[in-house]
């Protein structure tokens, strides 16, 4: 009882705990207005001065720009090709940490490090909808996981020129492929569509991490999109324009298919026959054809017809087979095409 009476439970003396002298005086008072009065006197000298100031013929950016050159991802240090706009706190190093599992981002090693001891990610969120030896294929909604999906996002924009969408994650389904080991899935690179697509794009955008390029990952994934496509009974081609890599190896990947489509085919062949087969579109189909020199135009009757040269095509598939890349398995995939409901559509 005699704790509870004294000031601050006892902890403090009626000395220590005596706040008498710290009553404004009537001194306090003048030097408090005085500096009140050269404050709003400074105020208004400063919005003169800035009201009369001639307009600056620059636009200012807000913010300072972003000093990120790397990411520590995954135990690599990745230069970036490019700024992203990530929050000013984690702008300012420039070495931006990023969990290679739930993809959140920090600003130093040490927190990075205490994060890998609790984060409880070993694969992206969403649904595992394909796995084939160490390869997996995981779809994320991006209402569902939309913190997930904007963190994806933004690592893209580090790396991609041309992308534009960081936060309206909302209308966008993602595909992360991720290559297991014994620690985990670990992100290899994703592409993403649009849940309701106002055209034929059957991909938004698309992305393999430089740790990973050269070695087919592209491939699979520009191949797992016309699987998914062929499965919804559609034709797709991906969004424009398309970055460099991007439309390389696209032009690639269509070439190639058509290669295989021409040696497999036994009956007459036609472009609509081969865009039912492959998921591609008729304009992707021509622009691989003539990247194949299979396309010819009679000069007379102005018609085109499709000259097949079955060694060359032999040729292009055993130079793409030397490199021994991963291929995808369409018997791995267990998937069903996604379904706009009144729930959906609500948000």
């Amino acid at each position: 009882n005699d704790i509870k009476t004294k000031p601050y439970g006892g902890i403090l003396t009626e000395t220590e705990a005596d706040t008498t002298k710290t009553f404004p005086q009537a001194a306090d008072r003048k030097r408090f207005e005085d500096a009140r009065q050269k404050a709003e006197e400074d105020w208004r000298k400063k919005t003169v001065a800035n009201n009369t100031a001639p307009e600056p013929s620059r636009v200012k950016i807000s913010g300072p720009p972003s000093k990120i050159k790397c990411i520590s991802f995954g135990g690599y240090e990745i230069d970036t090709w490019h700024a992203a706009p990530y929050p000013e706190e984690y702008s300012r190093n420039k070495v931006l940490y990023i969990c290679e599992f739930c993809l959140k981002y920090m600003n130093s090693d040490y927190v990075a490090w205490r994060h890998k001891l609790k984060c409880p990610a070993k694969h992206p969120p969403g649904d595992e909808i394909y796995r084939d030896g160490r390869f997996s294929f995981f779809e994320v909604d991006g209402r569902k996981n939309p913190v997930y999906c904007q963190n994806l996002c933004l690592l893209a924009k580090l790396f991609l020129g041309s992308k534009t969408l960081y936060y309206d994650v909302e209308p966008f389904l993602f595909y992360v492929m991720t290559e297991t080991d014994e620690f985990g899935c670990h992100f290899v690179g994703y592409f993403s569509k649009e849940k309701r697509p106002s055209s034929l794009n059957n991909v938004s955008c698309i992305l393999v991490l430089p740790i990973h390029q050269r070695k087919g990952f592209g491939h699979m994934l520009i191949d797992f999109s016309y699987l998914l496509t062929r499965v919804e009974k559609k034709t797709g081609s991906p969004e424009k324009p398309l970055s460099d890599m991007g439309l390389v190896s696209y032009r690639s990947y269509w070439r190639l298919i058509l290669c295989y489509q021409f040696l497999n085919q036994k009956d007459p062949v036609s472009i609509a026959k081969l865009s039912e087969r492959t998921g591609m579109t008729a304009d992707d189909i021509v622009s691989a054809l003539e990247g194949l020199r299979a396309l010819v135009r009679d000069p007379v009757s102005k018609t085109y017809a499709l000259r097949l040269d079955y060694e060359f095509f032999r040729q292009y598939i055993e130079k793409f087979e030397s490199k021994n890349y991963p291929q995808i398995n369409p018997d791995a995939l267990v998937w069903t095409p996604y379904v706009m409901g009144r729930n959906n559509l609500a948000h």
